[in-house]
């Protein structure tokens, strides 16, 4: 993929993800180490980690989680 790891002067890259469970959207962002976005809901703490993938990934910006 063709987002890099920020530097300092940065903003660390995000994602909108809508969690189905409580039904609330939220922005998770990028890990440090670059190789996924993760996060987890508000409500109930329910995670979820999207792996970043070099081939067939997908180029949406939002996702829905259970």
């Amino acid at each position: 993929m063709t987002d890099q790891i920020p530097t300092p002067h940065q903003p660390r890259p995000t994602i909108g993800v809508h969690f189905k469970c409580c039904n609330v959207y939220v922005t998770i962002y990028q890990n440090h180490t670059g190789t996924a976005y993760a996060g987890h809901c508000p409500r109930c703490a329910a995670r979820i980690e999207i792996p970043i993938v070099d081939k067939g990934g997908s180029a949406s910006r939002f996702f829905t989680g259970s």
